[in-house]
C-alpha cells in the first residue's frame, strides 16, 4: 500500500526548478491576496471606529459646554445647578481622555496597519517578477526544444539557446529565493503587527472605559443628590414673591429676631415705642396692617426688598441634600 507522503514527495522530485518556482510564486500570490484584503478591510474599520469616536467626542463637548451655561443661568434650583455645574466639569474630563484614547488609536492601531497597503504592493510587484522570471525559462525551454528538432546540426544556435536556458532558470532560481526571503519577512512582521494592534486596542478602549466610568460614576451621584423638593420649594417661594404675595416664611423669620420675649411679654428691640407693626393673614391674601400713624416696621414710604433675595446667593451644597 503506497504512502500518500512518499507519492507527494516523489510529485515534487518529478517537477523541474521552474515548476517549483512557479508553484512557491502562486502560493505567494494567494497568501498576499489574502492579507491585503482583511487588512485593508481591518483598517477601514478601525478607521471609521476613530472617525465615529471623535464624533462622540465633540457631541460630549457640547453636553459639557450645555451643562455648564445651565449650571450658570439655574438662579432657583440651587441643588439642580450645582449638580449640572459637577456633571459639566466631569464630562468635560471624560472628553479630555476620550481625545487621548482618539490619538493612541490613529498611532498604534490605524496606522500600523494602514502600511500595509504600500507593503502588499511590493510584495505582489516581487511575486509578478519571479512569474515572469518563470515564463520566461520556459519560453527558452521551447525555443530550445525547437531548434534541436528543426536544426539538429547547428550547435552554435543550440550551445546559444542552451545559454539562454541556464541563464533564464539561474535568474528565476535567484528570484526564488529573494521571494522566499521577502514573503519570510512580510509574515513575520504581518503577525507582529496584527498581534500587537490588537492588544493596543483593547488596552486603549479598556484604559478609556475605566476612566470614563470613573468619571461617569461622580456624574451619576451629583444628579442622584438634586434635592428635588427643595428646589420645588424655593420655585414656589419665587412664584409667591413675582406674584407680590410676602413670604410667611421670611416675615415669621424677622419677627422672632426683631422681638424677645422677657418674663412672659414681648417688648420689641431698640425701641421704646409700645406700638408696632405686624402682618394679619386674611381668607384672601396677606395684608399688612399698621397698628401705630406713626412709623412701620419697614420705614414710612416703602418696603425693604433686600430679604427677597435672602436665597438667590445661597450656593447649594450637594454634601447637605438629602
Amino acid at each position: 500500500m503506497s504512502n500518500p507522503q512518499n507519492e507527494s514527495s516523489g510529485n515534487r522530485m518529478n517537477m523541474t526548478i521552474g515548476q517549483q518556482a512557479e508553484n512557491q510564486a502562486k502560493f505567494c500570490q494567494t497568501r498576499v491576496a489574502n492579507s491585503e484584503k482583511y487588512l485593508g478591510s481591518l483598517c477601514e474599520v478601525m478607521g471609521s471606529i476613530t472617525r465615529k469616536t471623535a464624533h462622540i467626542r465633540d457631541k460630549g463637548d457640547i453636553l459639557a459646554k450645555l451643562c455648564k451655561d445651565y449650571s450658570d443661568e439655574e438662579n432657583v434650583s440651587h441643588s439642580l445647578k450645582a449638580g449640572l455645574r459637577v456633571c459639566a466639569e466631569n464630562l468635560s474630563v471624560i472628553q479630555d481622555y476620550r481625545q487621548t484614547q482618539i490619538m493612541r488609536l490613529e498611532s498604534k492601531v490605524v496606522r500600523p496597519i494602514s502600511d500595509y497597503g504600500n507593503i502588499c504592493k511590493q510584495i505582489k510587484i516581487g511575486v509578478k517578477r519571479e512569474l515572469e522570471a518563470v515564463k520566461r525559462e520556459d519560453k527558452k525551454k521551447i525555443e530550445l526544444q525547437k531548434l534541436r528538432s528543426k536544426n539538429p546540426g547547428n550547435s552554435h544556435q543550440i550551445s546559444r539557446a542552451q545559454s539562454d536556458v541556464e541563464r533564464a532558470r539561474e535568474d528565476a532560481s535567484i528570484g526564488s529565493k529573494h521571494l522566499e526571503e521577502q514573503m519570510v519577512s512580510f509574515e513575520k512582521r504581518r503577525l507582529h503587527d496584527i498581534k500587537t494592534s490588537m492588544l493596543d486596542y483593547f488596552k486603549i478602549q479598556l484604559v478609556f472605559h475605566a476612566k470614563a466610568i470613573e468619571f461617569y460614576s461622580k456624574c451619576f451621584e451629583s444628579m442622584s443628590m438634586v434635592d428635588e423638593e427643595r428646589d420645588l420649594q424655593e420655585f414656589q417661594r419665587k412664584l409667591s414673591m413675582a406674584r407680590g404675595v410676602p413670604d410667611t416664611e421670611e416675615i415669621s423669620q424677622a419677627l422672632t429676631s426683631m422681638t424677645t420675649t422677657t418674663n412672659g411679654y414681648s417688648d420689641t428691640l431698640g425701641s421704646s415705642d409700645p406700638y408696632t407693626s405686624t402682618y394679619e393673614l386674611t381668607a384672601s391674601d396677606h395684608r399688612r396692617v399698621r397698628i401705630s400713624k406713626t412709623s412701620t416696621m419697614y420705614g414710612d414710604d416703602e418696603d425693604d426688598d433686600e430679604d427677597d433675595d435672602y436665597y438667590d446667593d445661597d450656593e447649594y451644597d450637594l454634601s447637605t441634600a438629602r
